[in-house]
This record gives C-alpha cells, structure tokens and sequence, in this order.
C-alpha cells in the first residue's frame, strides 16, 4: 500500500514577490534565481538547435544571450519565434527583430546626437524613433544601459540623465505621449551631457 505525506507543499512561482501577499509570502521559504550566465545560456541553446537542426552562428548566439539576460526560457521563446519566421538559418538580425528589441546602433545613433548639444539633431532623431515604431520604453531601457556603461562620462551626470529616465518611465506608465516623453529624456540627456543648466531660466 502507497503512503502519502501528511503535509501539503505549494510552489508559488513569480516574477515580484511584492506580488505575494505577506501573510503567504511570511510563511515561505525565498528562492531567488540569478540570471543564467553566458556560458551556460550558450551551450543549452546549442544543444536545442542541434536537436531541432537550427543554424545559429556565434554572432547571433551571443546576440540571442544578450537580448534574453539571462532569461532561458525567454532565450527559447526568441528562438522559436525566429524559427518560425526565417526558417532554419537563424542571423543575429532576425533574433532582435523577433525581441523587440531596438538596434543597438540607433540607441548610439539617439545618444550622439545627445552629445552633440545640437537640438534640432536630437528632435530629428526622436521623430525617426516614433517613426520606426520603437517602443519608448524599450529605448528607455536601452539607454540607460549606454549611459551607465559611458566611460566618459562622469558620475553625477549619470545620475542626472538616471533620474529623467526614471521620471520618463513613470510617465509612460501613467499612460504620457511617447513622442513628448523621449523628447524630454532627449533634452535632459543633452543638458547633462553639455553641462548645460539643469533647469531653463526665463527673465521677465
């Protein structure tokens, strides 16, 4: 005869354990999960494309580690998603065109006109963005990432640049215009970058 355990065991699985209410969350043992490394990404996607017969160059496999961070399964989702699309032979452009996520050169193409001081450049360059069809919270993300890892640029204006982004992102969750709000992180970006004055002053 089977015996079975007197105890009863729940796995809640979640993104946000704020999303746990506490009176659970107080009575739960807390696994965190790092993200997957490069190295461990690489040789499980290797191993999927060898059983499916994909064809993933090493271009497009750090590509598909970049964009996943760390993430496996959606790492898996990209991949399936671009299987479906391009067939067999998978290139490091269908992966980021499948993600969603903006090509890196015109996240640096936004940020040079940022640095240039020029504005008449950088709304130009926010209009090619709408136009595109970017999401602005995806160039949001993107570009924190840019300013972040600037080594030429100091710590404080980092930090200014950090907090309009901040403000931007709350915004678009509020539900804000896209255009006006990467227009400002545009503006606020360029402002930092120049040394220019944090706020505009108007004389009277």
């Amino acid at each position: 005869m089977e015996t079975y355990s007197k105890v009863t065991r729940f796995f809640f699985i979640c993104n946000y354990i704020s999303r746990i209410i506490e009176p659970l969350a107080s009575r739960c043992a807390k696994f965190r999960f790092k993200p997957l490394s490069e190295e461990i990404m690489s040789s499980r996607i290797l191993h999927i494309c060898d059983q499916e017969g994909l064809n993933l160059d090493s271009e497009a496999l750090s590509t598909l580690s970049s964009i996943s961070q760390g993430d496996l399964r959606r790492a898996i989702t990209y991949l399936q998603g671009a299987a479906r699309l391009f067939g067999s032979s998978i290139s490091s452009k269908d992966l980021i065109s499948v993600s969603g996520v903006i090509p890196q050169e015109v996240v640096e193409a936004l940020y040079a006109t940022c640095k240039s001081g020029n504005f008449d450049l950088a709304n130009k360059e926010v209009n090619n963005v709408i136009a595109e069809g970017y999401p602005v919270s995806q160039m949001i993300s993107q570009l924190f990432n840019v300013v972040v890892e600037a080594d030429d640029v100091p710590d404080e204006q980092k930090a200014r640049i950090c907090k309009s982004l901040a403000e931007a992102d709350k915004r678009l969750v509020d539900g804000a215009d896209e255009y006006l709000q990467l227009l400002d992180v545009a503006s606020n970006t360029m402002r930092a970058l120049c040394n220019m004055p944090q706020e505009f002053s108007f004389e009277t």
